[in-house]
């Protein structure tokens, strides 16, 4: 990717202070003395997922993750640098496509453009991608996009993950054309996306950094979401099948680790909910995880998907039932959101939120 000059200062030591940008506005970053270089990390907002509530009608694309763009800038003490950190898009409420997410940028050195929301009724959504100018080892990358899938009844994806330090963000996985399926989102750079293949009234958990999420098997046991490193994936929800779903064991949100660079982020995935009546949400990610799918067969009061981790993907929300509440889950900072797909008209269905673009600055 790039040398290892670009982690040291002018006297030779490590970066030892960082600034981190991580809500959608303007700022300015002010040189502090001495400092004749800073590293930048720009990453574009996440796009919104789309929603679907019609009977028999489009698949729910989630959200494209914003683009990624590094490099060591040439500065002067007190110099102010202009930063715009663009916001995450919103989720499209009730059959509507989700908005796209918003540009980041350090001046003109460094931009990175937000990934599309999610389509009603269309195609993928088009992921960002990130440019330089005038930087020393410039490194840029896309985002991922929403699984392409055979369209079929109730079916929706969770959203792309950012461009990432290690290349292109993963797109959430394929589906194949299965009644009631819905898909967790990419993460930062676990394996392949893989097709979504199994039964009716499947799942998935999140993928975390390092491996795949589970797929269920059709017994309405929550997979369970792929680790990251020396952090585990968050466990799968556990549902009885005929007695109200009562939840037996909860889904768990995937571990992550501190980290101070972006190439540091190790995150395991969520854990996914699969139900034959009403369970509650999927699990979150982890740092670089992506958020589990939600699936209920039947009748559900509420399906939502879990929450991507910094950078990743929510997962998809699936419901079969006159549903009165679906959601899928928000992305991380550059993540797409989820999209979501809910039987006949209930009183509220809605994408899950890109996530908001991010800043870091490093010296």
């Amino acid at each position: 990717m790039s040398t290892l000059s670009q982690f040291v200062n002018n006297s030779g030591r490590f970066r030892n202070n960082r600034k981190l940008y991580l809500v959608g506005g303007s700022y300015t970053f002010t040189v502090p003395n001495g400092v004749a270089q800073v590293l930048g990390v720009v990453i574009g907002g996440g796009g919104g997922g789309a929603s679907s509530n019609d009977y028999l009608s489009y698949y729910g694309y989630g959200g494209a993750g914003g683009g990624y763009a590094q490099g060591v800038i040439a500065v002067t003490p007190g110099q102010a640098l202009t930063l715009t950190l663009g916001a995450g898009g919103a989720g499209g409420s009730n059959s509507a496509s989700g908005s796209a997410g918003g540009t980041s940028s350090i001046g003109a050195f460094l931009s990175a453009t937000g990934g599309g929301g999610g389509i009603y009724g269309g195609t993928q959504p088009t992921a960002g991608s990130g440019s330089t100018s005038g930087v020393s080892e410039a490194f840029t990358s896309s985002g991922g996009t929403s699984g392409a899938p055979v369209i079929s009844y109730y079916t929706a994806s969770g959203g792309g993950a950012s461009g990432t330090p290690f290349g292109t963000g993963q797109t959430s996985s394929n589906l194949a054309g299965v009644n009631y399926q819905g898909s967790s989102g990419g993460s930062w750079c676990c394996a392949p996306t893989r097709t979504f293949a199994g039964s009716s009234a499947t799942s998935e958990g999140g993928h975390g950094t390092v491996s795949r999420g589970q797929i269920g098997g059709g017994t309405y046991t929550g997979p369970n979401g792929g680790g990251g490193g020396e952090s585990t994936g968050g466990k799968g929800g556990i549902y009885a099948s005929s007695v109200n779903g009562t939840a037996i064991g909860a889904c768990e949100n995937g571990a992550g680790s501190l980290w101070w660079f972006p190439w540091e982020i190790s995150g395991g995935g969520g854990g996914g909910t699969q139900t034959l009546l009403n369970g509650g949400p999927a699990g979150n990610g982890g740092p670089g995880g992506s958020g589990g799918s939600h699936v209920c067969a039947t009748s559900s009061n509420n399906v939502s998907g879990g929450n991507g981790g910094f950078g990743a993907g929510g997962g998809a929300a699936v419901s079969g039932g006159t549903s009165s509440f679906g959601r899928g889950g928000d992305g991380g900072n550059g993540g797409g959101g989820g999209g979501v797909c809910c039987y006949t008209a209930p009183t509220a269905v809605r994408g899950g939120l890109g996530g908001p673009g991010a800043i870091l600055i490093y010296w």
